[in-house]
């Protein structure tokens, strides 16, 4: 009897899912297997919707986007934009860094720069190019590649900025981020070596977790109807406050200790596809507890 009423309540009952790509949703290619393509399809055929919340900029998934033959809305920039190129009515919605920041910061920091690069729509303004960051770029055909320092007057806000800097500089950078820039920016720190300090600088209020709740409220979803996928620092918002927050087998530590689960296998064995169908299918013996 309680199996048949779990059944019930799953069919009857839609979800929003929503994912990050690199290191979750994608493979050790980072690309999307053809398996992960075909369910994620056939759950949106099914009603439930599944929603891109990714650290790229818009250029740099939306061909995954296409793939999954989606029509949610599209977070990226880790929650700095949020935006639907299937619905005109669907207002983008930006939050950026001001340029009088920007200036700010960049004039600080330019002596012990190594590189800083931040994207715009199509737009990849970058300062010091470096060949070792292609990668990170997510350059496509209509990418246009904007070589200058910051401080020019026709530079976009962006919603974040990447900077490379002189290790020596680190403890220096990070306090004029929290004390000199008008109480508007915060950072992540992707990590050190010898000679390099990397960082992700980003508007306080700029959250993957904020933004899959204004998608959440734009659908209707309550709030036990959301499941994310993540694996990364810049996820662990996103997972801490979604009702059914799911950290990758794979994923850093911070993520799986605010996790309701940890999924049973890596991005790279498709994990989160092997973690949807143990809910959706027809086996109840290893239910998540969050259909109970």
């Amino acid at each position: 009897m309680k199996c048949a009423i779990i059944l019930t309540v799953i069919k009857m009952k839609k979800y929003m899912i929503a994912c990050d790509l690199d290191g979750t949703l994608l493979d050790a290619n980072s690309e999307l297997t053809n398996n992960t393509v075909n369910y994620l399809k056939k759950l949106s055929k099914e009603g439930h919707k599944i929603v891109i919340s990714t650290g790229r900029p818009f250029r740099g998934c939306y061909h995954y986007y296409q793939a999954l033959e989606l029509d949610t809305p599209i977070i990226t920039d880790n929650g700095g934009s949020i935006e639907n190129p299937r619905d005109t009515h669907f207002k983008k919605i930006t939050l950026t860094i001001p340029k009088r920041i920007i200036d700010k910061l960049f004039l600080f920091a330019e002596p012990f720069t190594k590189t800083a690069f931040y994207s715009v729509d199509n737009g990849l303004y970058v300062y010091k190019p470096s060949d070792r960051l292609n990668w990170l770029y997510h350059e496509n055909e209509d990418t246009f590649f904007v070589d200058r320092p910051f401080t020019h007057p026709d530079n976009p806000e962006p919603s974040g900025v990447m900077y490379i800097v002189d290790v020596a500089f680190k403890k220096t950078f990070e306090e004029f981020i929290l004390n000199d820039c008008d109480g508007i920016l915060q950072f992540r720190d992707w990590g050190s070596d010898a000679k390099n300090a990397i960082f992700e600088i980003y508007q306080k209020r700029t959250s993957k977790g904020e933004a899959v709740e204004l998608v959440r409220q734009h659908y209707g979803f309550e709030p036990d109807q959301v499941i994310a996928f993540g694996d990364g620092l810049n996820d662990v918002d996103m997972i801490q406050i979604v009702s059914h927050g799911v950290a990758m087998k794979n994923g850093v530590d911070e993520v799986k200790a605010v996790a309701k689960a940890i999924t049973y296998k890596p991005n790279t064995e498709e994990g989160v596809i092997d973690y949807l169908q143990s809910i959706f299918n027809q086996n109840y013996v290893n239910q998540p507890s969050f259909f109970l």
